[in-house]
């Protein structure tokens, strides 16, 4: 029962109140001549001054407008009899007021008006108006901007792909004045040194064009932003280099990678004068027939990574005087086809979007009378993407067609998956 009495206000004003009368009974009864040691510790009987910090509360409709230029708390000078600055420091049930009510937007200098002191007291505010502006209360949606920073102090060979904040908005509310200053949440990001996807934490706030934050409030109050970093990285074809020569009275008819392109690894700079990587050196020395044979690739310089490292090339040999009684290799010719269209499996779009060249071009080998009645219709270019996460990813193409030739090029496609506001998964290092 005495814990819920000490909780009530009304039973520590009265505490309060008889506190304050038995120090000035225990003063005013003490000798003049001397005090007891008890009474020297206490007020002395009269008149006192002391200062308070004291709170501000505004009276207007806040469903409706929004007050700036309020202080939390204004020192405020107190003199009066000690008993009763002895109470107000004990209770503290006191604070200095506003009213706004009825009042147009735009700026007002409102008198303050002091509450809960007591009418024996003299309150002095260090200033007895302030300046207040007003302002209609709006909330509106504002874009979200996540400038990366540092991009070329990024780690070596690796590249900052588009960052990707768990909301695309957050809802601003604020006075409708203020909030025309904003254009945009800006969150900046140092990407210095990074060399893998990573997800940080922002608080969320907006400034005006001086930088000055702007009071409001947001929704949410929090943003994660992912940025992916993978590995810089560039295709390039494959060419077959040979010595020597085969045997005698045999000529060699074509020689052909199995795998057509390598990619490789590094600066952009470095990448981008890099066109095309060579095998070594496949030896035709004495052969009679068609051989496979594992080459290495040769790495160029300044490459962080290839793959592949090596190829298996198919080299085609016959005798320089036979007969054909089929179709032969020498019969075959390339031909590129154009807007080859590309299907997705496994794509969940409930949970991503995705960034890819949906057409693509190809270059096809197959005898010139079949060629000549190919077009995209005939082949079909599928992507796996199941179970992929954020990032940029570099996958194999796989193709489907019912006719006789070959598809020589492209072998694979760099796909970007984004995750979808609300299913953002767990950021993971990307497969490059």
């Amino acid at each position: 029962m005495f814990e819920k009495w000490f909780n009530e206000r009304w039973f520590l004003r009265i505490v309060a109140v008889l506190l304050a009368i038995m120090l000035y009974l225990m003063v005013a009864g003490s000798n003049t001549t001397g005090k007891s040691d008890a009474a020297s510790l206490l007020p002395i009987a009269g008149q006192g001054s002391t200062k308070f910090d004291v709170p501000v509360t505004v009276n207007y409709d806040e469903t409706q407008w929004v007050a700036y230029n309020i202080p939390k708390t204004i020192e405020t000078t107190v003199k009066g009899p000690s008993s009763s600055l002895t109470m107000l420091r004990l209770v503290k049930d006191f604070g200095l007021s506003i009213d706004l009510t009825g009042l147009d937007p735009g700026y007002h200098r409102v008198r303050l008006t002091a509450n809960g002191f007591g009418k024996d007291v003299e309150v002095t505010p260090k200033q007895e108006t302030i300046e207040v502006f007003l302002d209609k209360k709006v909330t509106k949606e504002v874009p979200v901007q996540v400038a990366l920073l540092n991009k070329n102090k990024i780690a070596e060979g690796y590249v900052v792909g588009e960052a990707q904040p768990t909301r695309q908005t957050v809802s601003v509310t604020g006075g409708a004045e203020k909030l025309q200053a904003i254009t945009a949440i800006q969150v900046p990001i140092d990407v210095t040194g990074r060399a893998e996807t990573f997800t940080e934490s922002f608080n969320v706030k907006a400034t005006d064009a001086n930088g000055n934050a702007i009071s409001a409030t947001y929704d949410p109050e929090q943003l994660e932003v992912t940025v992916p970093v993978y590995k810089e990285s560039k295709t390039v074809p494959i060419n077959v280099e040979t010595k020597d020569a085969v045997k005698k009275g045999y000529k060699v008819v074509k020689i052909v990678p199995v795998t057509t392109e390598a990619r490789l690894y590094g600066t952009k700079e470095e990448l981008s004068r890099i066109g095309s990587v060579s095998t070594e050196a496949v030896s035709l020395k004495g052969l009679t027939k068609t051989v496979d044979r594992t080459v290495k690739l040769i790495e160029p310089d300044n490459v962080t990574a290839m793959e592949p490292t090596s190829v298996t090339v198919s080299i085609v040999v016959e005798k320089e005087n036979a007969k054909a009684t089929t179709e032969t290799v020498e019969d075959r010719a390339e031909k590129t086809i154009s807007g080859v269209t590309v299907t997705l499996n496994g794509f969940d779009e409930s949970k991503y979007t995705i960034d890819y060249e949906q057409t693509i071009d190809l270059v096809v080998r197959g005898s010139e009378a079949d060629l000549a009645s190919i077009d995209a219709t005939d082949i079909k270019a599928v992507i796996d993407v199941t179970g992929l996460k954020e990032g940029t990813h570099g996958l194999p193409i796989s193709y489907q067609t019912s006719k006789a030739f070959d598809v020589l090029r492209p072998d694979n496609m760099d796909i970007t998956l984004k995750a979808v506001p609300g299913h953002r998964s767990k950021p993971i290092k990307s497969t490059l």
